[in-house]
């Protein structure tokens, strides 16, 4: 069943001057300060499944999609702490509309690697941010013609789709005796279709539904050919900005943008754990558990998990980007050791999570209580397959052995 999307219509981009102004932390504070927006609207935004409008567009003026634009086209090109700092208020409000949120701001990051050609006809022209899925499996299909290409294909995973005004998406083309070319591409969504197949136990707010074209003509300039430059934060569309966010290995950093609305979960929860144990008293008993040694313990063991978890991933993404400076090659242990640590950082969040719900009693389990929403999301993020800890840490383990990779994801 095809679904109905919304395309936004650009009237609530910022004015230049007040992008010119705006610095990490007044983005943080902005982000911080719609909390209460996002929590109002979480349970509505599960029942739709899809972001509320009402808290897209405050997102949206908040400033949040300007993160990964470069400065060169007015953008705020902040560096890994900037972005967590503005993301984890959202995520600890809503986790699914922030894993969106989230994707959507970083995937302007992509289209820095793309030919200037696309970044001025883009970013140069109506949308001084694009709110974009990226789509890569399946891959579309399709072939070379003249002047660009023509795709057909059916994407799933279309994390932010529904507020899309761009669409990134894979694709494969069939090249006469040689070998398929994998090739990047950028079209504007109002050209591709939404089928409503969102349909999940955690993380439905983020209404990642299934994306499709049909004989659809790509351009030259909107088709990112150097897949392996790409890869390794290189290409030329990105050599002329010079802030290292845009050169960082693409995995590491897609793992960046995917764990902190994990890390933004577990804080939420964090907190509503804590409000909870003054009020919460066990059958049986008068005692609150606040007076517990063992609920104490409880809640202190799962504080240290979720700030080592942060402290993971705060330092991933500061040597995510001195990887920019490395030869490719040289880049390849480091990428892979990032992934690793991580898929730790999601364990640990995933761990204090089932830490606290065995903690906190049954009443967290009605369908009108955050807690058991935002764990249901948390699983669900955690099943990303950046995060397979069995995957990254294999990987990982042959490259300590002196063996060659096994897997692509690095």
């Amino acid at each position: 069943m095809l679904i109905e999307r919304h395309i936004p219509e650009g009237d609530d981009f910022l004015d230049p001057a007040e992008v010119l102004t705006l610095d990490a932390p007044e983005l943080a504070r902005r982000t911080q300060a719609l909390v209460p927006l996002l929590r109002d609207h979480a349970a509505e935004a599960e029942t739709l499944r899809r972001p509320v409008a009402e808290v897209w567009s405050a997102i949206r003026r908040s400033g949040f999609f300007y993160q990964f634009v470069p400065k060169a086209f007015g953008g705020m090109a902040t560096d890994t702490d900037g972005f967590i700092d503005a993301a984890l208020p959202l995520a600890m409000a809503d986790p699914g509309t922030a894993w969106s949120a989230c994707f959507c701001a970083g995937h302007n990051r992509t289209l820095a690697q793309f030919p200037v050609e696309a970044q001025q006809e883009i970013w140069g022209g109506d949308f001084p941010y694009i709110v974009a899925p990226s789509l890569g499996a399946p891959p579309a299909k399709g072939v070379r013609v003249d002047g660009g290409c023509r795709i057909s294909g059916a994407w799933s995973w279309g994390s932010g789709i529904m507020d899309a005004d761009w669409v990134l998406a894979m694709a494969m083309l069939a090249s006469e005796g040689a070998d398929p070319q994998f090739v990047m591409t950028v079209f504007p969504a109002a050209e591709a279709t939404v089928t409503d197949t969102w349909r999940m136990d955690g993380l439905a707010s983020s209404g990642s539904n299934d994306v499709s074209v049909t004989e659809l003509f790509i351009p030259e300039h909107r088709m990112m050919v150097d897949i392996g430059s790409m890869i390794a934060g290189g290409t030329i569309g990105a050599r002329g900005h010079p802030e290292p966010v845009f050169h960082m290995p693409m995995v590491t950093f897609a793992g960046l943008v995917a764990v902190v609305p994990v890390l933004g979960a577990a804080k939420g929860l964090l907190d509503l754990y804590r409000q909870l144990l003054p009020e919460r008293t066990v059958k049986g008993s008068q005692a609150r558990q606040s007076e517990n040694p063992l609920a104490q313990s409880r809640l202190a063991q799962a504080d240290v998990m979720i700030s080592a978890a942060e402290q993971i991933v705060r330092n991933a993404s500061r040597l995510g980007q001195t990887a920019a400076g490395l030869e490719p090659g040289e880049q390849v242990p480091l990428r892979v050791r990032l992934r690793a640590e991580l898929a730790f950082a999601v364990k640990l969040c995933r761990d204090a999570a089932a830490l606290m719900m065995e903690g906190a009693g049954s009443s967290v389990h009605h369908l009108d209580q955050p807690f058991q929403r935002i764990v249901r999301d948390l699983g669900t993020m955690a099943s990303h397959v950046a995060f397979d800890a069995d995957a990254s840490n294999e990987l990982h383990g042959r490259l300590l052995l002196g063996m060659s990779p096994n897997s692509s994801i690095f």
